[in-house]
């Protein structure tokens, strides 16, 4: 017989995973009424609470678990090295584990530091997660959780981001200034956090300079630098080709610019480019791009976590960071 879950109470009331494990716990925030509802539903469906793992929890082991896309490029390694710039000289271990933007992977990877009984996870999610329900248990069982760059919105934990779509909308206006009109955008994956604040900064530049919105020149390519080449053809074979192309991140972008030199195609004369998250690759080709503060959100997470660690019962918060837009050549049209 399989044993049950709080998902399963939650499931058998039509509340969420959340309430129930409030109501298990003896929170203040849950009614009396709800309370007996769950407790009545608990017993029928013969839940019986893990008292081992949680009696495991409550002790202090010093390992932090670190969940992160990928190690590939330059971006999650430096953020991976301010988180231990402030854990270890704590005394902490930290665990680091990449899903390899698999969706299976990362929920593996969860689970395995959920097993090991680290303290608290700081995460990024894959370009394909569905591990929303994994998260919110975790959640509702009180694991202190900090999200970081890729977040769920809709999940209330703490969270150490930059304002993605301000800082798309100033790489977008700064195209418009120089004189770039049919400006098209390679998004990353449709359920990324990230994706979706970049392409509505494009779109609200666009809006903000009465520039009409073409959705021929948006197109949903992904994250990884050879998407960036995929994109650029797309682009080539429009009637109206662009005369710019905003990049969901540095890697497209600089997919983007390698294929235009391949093809003996003028950067920025026939098409400027403009990237997001700044890479050395990027600024060796003259990208222009928006640089985020990598070690800041490492050391800001891992200080967020400690806090949570400490005070479990803190409220969640978002700390947003600055940005800054640093152009380089593939955006800059020659002075004659």
């Amino acid at each position: 017989m399989k044993t049950a879950t709080i998902k399963d109470i939650a499931l058998a009331l039509g509340v969420s995973v959340a309430t129930v494990s409030r109501a298990l716990t003896n929170k203040h925030d849950v009614s009396e009424q709800m309370r007996e509802k769950v407790l009545d539903m608990a017993k029928k469906l013969h839940y019986k609470p893990n008292i081992h793992a949680r009696n495991l929890l409550k002790n202090k082991n010093n390992m932090i678990g670190v969940v992160v896309p990928e190690f590939i490029t330059f971006f999650f390694p430096e953020i991976i090295i301010g988180i231990q710039e402030v854990l270890n000289p704590l005394g902490y271990q930290v665990l680091i584990c990449q899903s390899n933007e698999s969706s299976t992977l990362e929920r593996k990877n969860v689970e395995m530091l959920e097993n090991q009984m680290v303290e608290g996870l700081i995460i990024s999610v894959a370009k394909e997660s569905r591990n929303y329900e994994l998260y919110e248990r975790l959640a509702s069982e009180s694991m202190p959780i900090v999200f970081i760059n890729r977040v769920i919105n809709r999940l209330n934990v703490s969270k150490v981001i930059i304002d993605d779509r301000k800082w798309a909308f100033k790489a977008v206006e700064h195209l418009i200034k120089c004189g770039y009109r049919r400006i098209a955008h390679l998004a990353g994956n449709e359920h990324l956090s990230i994706t979706q604040e970049r392409l509505q900064g494009y779109l609200d530049a666009l809006k903000a300079y009465d520039i009409p919105i073409d959705e021929c020149l948006i197109m949903h390519v992904g994250v990884q630098q050879d998407k960036g080449k995929i994109g650029l053809n797309y682009l080539l074979n429009l009637k109206q080709k662009p005369d710019a192309i905003f990049a969901v991140n540095d890697p497209v972008a600089v997919g983007v610019l390698l294929e235009l030199k391949a093809q003996n195609i003028k950067v920025p004369e026939e098409i400027a480019v403009v990237g997001f998250s700044e890479s050395p690759i990027g600024k060796i080709l003259g990208l222009t791009s928006v640089a985020q503060p990598t070690s800041k959100i490492g050391e800001v997470a891992a200080q967020m976590l400690l806090e949570k660690i400490q005070e479990p019962n803190s409220p969640p918060r978002t700390q947003i960071l600055e940005g800054q837009l640093n152009i380089r050549s593939s955006s800059l049209r020659k002075k004659h």
